[in-house]
């Protein structure tokens, strides 16, 4: 059996959050990761080469939303301002992704929170910022990674419905789901159903695969790599139990246990990762490992689990991995997923 491991990097390219940078303003979004980290990455993992001599290329999964909107004066405010660096990016064999998230500022407890319940929300400000997007990158952006992770079936149809032909949010196994419209805490998503490998999602339900007779949506979906282990499965439900109080998240870790970290975690919790791809490769021959990050994890930070030293201890890892396994391995953007994959 012919192995090989396909490699897939996104980062989601969000302002500097405060558990990593410290103390931020309350009234801007700042950008350090971005423009500091983005540049630092690209030098610092050129060495790392794939079985075509190639060296890592990222999706760059870019904000272009309402928050940006409000805060910034523009949806497309970051494509914009940075433009230079970005066309750059993309001239060095990168891609220029989406990262639309739902945020929406809420007065009364003066917070932004993610707008789960508000379809027409929802809706209306994707197609508001998409158009905003390709006013200054034509044709892009072609695949996305939305905020948070979520989707319902009318934001998936949307998404096909402007022409993205990839959609790499789904994280197999877990969800996360409010339990009345008063919640202003934020991380919700629903991907309980999803197969752990690439599929096209049914028009009834973005979460599972389409059966034989069903009408299938055409954008694909490549879901996050996860590993299946026990002991880590039921370790992440445990801290999510806590996290949501609500202790039915143990009892989905046990039914289908879930464990993923970034690409930039620390490297002794990257192991299950590990021990699941030399698995998958073992059992299905080829592997898709899409993995992700956020730009404030690649510049020097105080969070104790996530840099860009263990990061490229990380992908050196799955590199000896799949020679050791005699895998052909190769690093692609989310774009080129159709290509590699069906």
């Amino acid at each position: 059996m012919t192995k090989e491991l396909t490699i897939i990097i996104g980062c989601d390219t969000d302002p500097d959050r405060e558990a990593f940078v410290g103390k931020l303003p309350d009234d801007r979004l700042v950008w350090r990761g971005m423009l500091e980290g983005i540049p630092r990455a690209k030098e610092r993992l050129g060495r790392l080469i794939d079985s075509d001599g190639r060296s890592p290329v990222f999706s760059w999964c870019l904000r272009a939303d309402h928050q940006v909107n409000v805060l910034h004066g523009g949806f497309d405010w970051v494509l914009r301002t940075h433009k230079d660096l970005l066309s750059q990016l993309e001239a060095s064999g990168d891609e220029l992704s989406w990262h639309p998230h739902f945020w929406k500022f809420d007065d009364e407890p003066k917070i932004w929170y993610q707008e789960y319940w508000d379809r027409d929300f929802q809706v209306t400000m994707l197609r508001e910022a998409h158009a905003a997007y390709r006013a200054i990158f034509p044709g892009k952006p072609r695949t996305v990674r939305m905020g948070w992770g979520y989707h319902n079936n009318e934001t998936y149809r949307t998404m096909q419905e402007l022409g993205i032909e990839v959609e790499y949010s789904a994280i197999p196994g877990l969800k996360i789901l409010p339990r009345h419209k008063l919640v202003r805490s934020s991380n919700f998503f629903d991907w309980s159903l999803s197969p752990d490998r690439p599929y096209l999602p049914a028009e009834s339900d973005y979460r599972r695969e389409a059966g034989t007779h069903e009408k299938a949506f055409t954008l694909l979906e490549v879901p996050v790599y996860v590993s299946h282990s026990l002991f880590w499965g039921i370790g992440a439900g445990l801290q999510l139990a806590r996290k949501m109080k609500n202790l039915c998240q143990v009892w989905y870790s046990i039914k289908r246990p879930t464990f993923l970290i970034n690409i930039t975690g620390r490297s002794s919790y990257f192991t299950p990762m590990l021990a699941q791809v030399r698995r998958d490769l073992k059992t299905r021959g080829h592997v898709v490992f899409n993995t992700y990050l956020h730009a404030d994890e690649l510049i020097e930070n105080r969070h104790p689990l996530y840099s860009l030293e263990f990061m490229e201890q990380n992908i050196a890892s799955l590199l000896a991995l799949a020679k050791a396994e005699n895998a052909r391995v190769r690093f692609i953007r989310a774009q080129d997923a159709r290509a590699y994959i069906q």
